[in-house]
């Protein structure tokens, strides 16, 4: 077949493809095209998830008649004009073609109107083929109208999920330009049924609360912080995001926006897991939004198709700037969950607490005071095990006295309810903070043994052993190839002969794991590395411990970074607020 150009609708087709892939991909660049003309409020209608019609109606500037024509046509738009433009977009679409691309792929209506306008005019695009220009009935605003998807492009049309997924994902393209614009009214219609009703907002928190809220529980952590990437280039980052608690397998509950624009970035996301590290279970993300402004020359919104993805200019300072503003918001709050105790025994149809108090000859009831005192009063004794003995230390907390329990459990309180401490979890998130502190001045101090420690391996592990040189050394460990299927221990890290670790099984396990990972991210690989160091060396279910062991457990909850989490995201301690307790002995 000769060389030759191709039809212009064969041409707008190609590029539907890039652009208009789902009705999505539609009500976003309709969305987007209304927030451009200055609308404050946009209305979006779906008939059959959007495989039927698409309807976006707004309040904007609306368009002249005599433009209408270039509206829909390939490559005109009023966004930009010089290359200077092009590198310091400020506007959703610059492109020019997300009309001409729809119409080439479906029925296009658009109608329009101006302010100084008597009428509206219209103008239509069936599958490629455009109208004249003609009068039509229409408030001040933009009206666009998209019926038969695909209709004739069976090929494409088969790739649609059902009309509940395509409406679903239709909601979250809503979601995420909403959360970018508080300021602008949004309202999603699916079948004659509403389903989103966003008003204008000038707290943005509001805007967050009332599309995240449902994945949000308790106090939401507000991250606020502002920097420059150079003298002229200011850099900031506000959002609003979950407690570690509420993170999710998948990465949906995290938006971030770039100037009002939804986006996803792979830094970004990485930059948020990073400050939530330790607080989280690996694999989940944590559940917020996040909105970055900068200047936008500093930003190429020009290298995705569907504009999702963004290339920075410094993408390390934007990176460090995301990652240590949530960190800062997560070190102000109190991370400790609260342990519900759920709803009140009943004793024979209800809760007679209050009435067998004031009946029964000497009963006091509960009284949730005399149990603050006797936790939280100062002291010259702590309980520990149900004995009392004078402690050898200050407890550098506000309770003074505390009670392990079942050997596992360490009860203490707080101004706000009674404190649950898993002492293995919590011994674990304090050494991991020491070894850490301490791997980032100067190696683990390593002992050598007299006679190598020689032990079986797989031939998986002898491989790996190989690839962690250079980290191993770094924890201490002088580990070597001893066969194809042995290794041969010559030195241990000192930190696990004190705490009477046998290093071979710390080292053989790490090697072992399915999640093994010796470069890539290497604050990642270390974490992961220190994580079972400690996790081997805490203090297990069953450990009993002295009170000097206790009181200087205990007061780590207040000096060690993040200690409300063990490594692993896990929680170490829980409360049981004094209004629950309360609530459930009647006194509430």
């Amino acid at each position: 077949m000769p060389i030759q150009l191709l039809p212009q609708n064969l041409v707008n087709q190609i590029a539907a493809g890039e652009v208009v892939d789902r009705p999505a991909s539609v009500v976003k660049e309709l969305v987007e095209n209304a927030l451009d003309g200055g609308a404050t409020r946009i209305e979006i209608r779906l008939r059959g998830g959007g495989r039927d019609g698409i309807e976006v109606s707004d309040d904007g500037s609306g368009i002249a008649a005599a433009e209408l024509p270039l509206a829909v046509a390939a490559h005109a738009t009023s966004k930009i004009g010089t290359l200077n433009d092009l590198i310091s977009i400020a506007s959703f679409g610059f492109r020019g073609e997300a009309l001409a691309s729809i119409g080439s792929v479906s029925n296009l209506t658009l109608t329009s109107r101006m302010v100084t306008d008597q009428h509206a005019s219209a103008i239509e695009v069936d599958h490629g083929r455009t109208s004249a220009v003609r009068p039509a009935a229409s408030n001040v605003g933009t009206r666009v109208e998209v019926k038969q998807l695909f209709g004739q492009v069976p090929a494409r049309r088969k790739f649609l999920r059902s009309e509940p997924t395509e409406a679903g994902r239709v909601v979250e393209v809503v979601e995420s330009i909403a959360l970018g614009r508080p300021q602008v009214a949004f309202t999603l219609w699916q079948d004659d049924r509403q389903t989103i009703e966003l008003a204008p907002e000038q707290d943005p928190i509001r805007r967050v609360l009332a599309i995240l809220g449902d994945a949000i529980h308790g106090e939401p952590l507000v991250v606020n912080q502002n920097s420059a990437l150079s003298a002229d280039s200011p850099l900031s980052v506000w959002g609003v995001m979950a407690r570690p608690s509420d993170a999710k397998v998948s990465a949906k509950g995290l938006r971030i926006t770039l100037n009002g624009r939804p986006i996803s970035d792979r830094s970004l996301l990485h930059a948020v897991r990073e400050a939530y590290r330790g607080l989280i279970e690996p694999g989940r993300t944590p559940v917020g939004f996040l909105a970055i402004e900068m200047d936008p020359r500093e930003v190429d919104v020009n290298v995705h198709p569907a504009k999702s993805e963004v290339r920075f200019r410094q993408p390390a300072a934007i990176h460090s700037l995301v990652h240590r503003a949530v960190k800062t918001a997560l070190r102000s709050a109190n991370l400790m969950p609260e342990l519900p105790l759920g709803e009140q025994v009943s004793m024979q149809g209800g809760w007679r607490g209050d009435s067998i108090a004031a009946s029964q000859s000497g009963f006091a009831g509960f009284d949730v005071a005399t149990m603050r005192h006797a936790l939280g009063a100062a002291g010259t004794e702590t309980i520990v095990a149900g004995m009392q003995s004078p402690h050898l230390l200050p407890i550098p907390i506000a309770a003074k006295r505390f009670l392990q329990a079942g050997k596992l459990w360490l009860i203490t309180s707080d101004e706000e309810g009674l404190v649950i401490v898993d002492q293995h979890a919590l011994h674990e998130r304090v050494m991991f903070e020491r070894l850490r502190a301490q791997i980032l001045s100067a190696p683990l101090a390593s002992q050598s043994l007299l006679v190598p420690r020689i032990e079986p391996a797989s031939a998986q592990q002898v491989e790996r052993l190989d690839e962690a040189q250079p980290l191993l050394e770094k924890l201490g460990f002088d580990a070597r190839p001893a066969g194809p299927r042995s290794i041969a221990l010559h030195g241990e890290p000192v930190f696990l002969i004190e705490r009477n670790v046998d290093s071979m099984d710390v080292l053989c396990a790490w090697l072992g794991r399915d999640t093994f990972q010796a470069s890539g991210d290497g604050e990642a690989v270390l974490a992961d590395a220190l994580d079972m160091m400690a996790c081997k060396a805490a203090v297990k279910a069953g450990d009993g411990l002295s009170d000097r062991e206790i009181a200087e457990l205990l007061g780590q909850l207040d000096s060690v970074e993040r200690a409300t989490n063990c490594p692993h995201g896990r929680p170490t301690a829980m409360r049981i607020p004094w209004r629950e307790i309360e609530r459930r002995f009647g006194r509430g």
